[in-house]
């Protein structure tokens, strides 16, 4: 007795949303965060078929994905879990994880379905994506300005480089101009 009072403990107090389901996708329990999640109550849910909260195309398919699971055996989502939509009592949606077991009690098989939120992570990553962005403008536009600063450095350099060229070249005249004169007049 204690045990089933600590798990449903646990359970409705869980973070993440929680939801069972029979083989007929129609929804057995969910907790509070579920709930919470989609913004219905437990009794707008539970006796409906699990495929209320979900946009199409997988609304209309769900209940062939479970029969076809039956009749092979072969999993769409069950014990594999992957990223989906979800959709609220106010026709919005939002991303989630979510995990799905089978569980088999006293022969009766049903299915429990984890459910992560992902809006904050996925508003986080499209905030992350418009800074990346933001950043390689910046840089692109730093390197735009370096790489002119550094024509403008060269053409500079090639600037004093002749300017020294024509220096030595006019200190060699001179050095000949002053060495010819000099001759010129020591010798009579």
């Amino acid at each position: 007795m204690e045990n089933a009072i600590m798990l449903k403990a646990i359970i409705e107090n869980a973070i993440d949303g929680i939801i069972t389901i029979n083989t007929e996708g129609i929804v057995q329990s969910m907790n509070p965060a579920a709930t919470h999640l989609f913004g219905y109550e437990p009794h707008e849910i539970i006796g409906n078929n699990i495929s209320l909260l979900m946009p199409e195309p997988d609304k209309s398919a769900h209940d062939g994905y479970l029969r076809r699971y039956h009749k092979t055996g072969v999993p769409h989502i069950i014990g594999i879990g992957r990223e989906v939509t979800g959709l609220r009592k106010d026709g919005s949606f939002f991303p989630f994880r979510l995990a799905i077991s089978e569980v088999v009690l006293e022969n009766r098989r049903m299915y429990a379905g984890f459910v992560h939120d992902l809006s904050k992570q996925k508003v986080a990553e499209k905030q992350l994506k418009i800074y990346t962005t933001q950043l390689e403008l910046l840089v692109e536009e730093r390197t735009i300005e370096l790489k002119k600063l550094v024509q403008r450095v060269q053409d500079a350099s090639a600037e004093v480089s002749l300017s020294l060229e024509k220096e030595k070249e006019l200190n060699q005249m001179k050095s000949r101009f002053v060495s010819m004169a000099s001759h010129e007049f020591r010798t009579p």
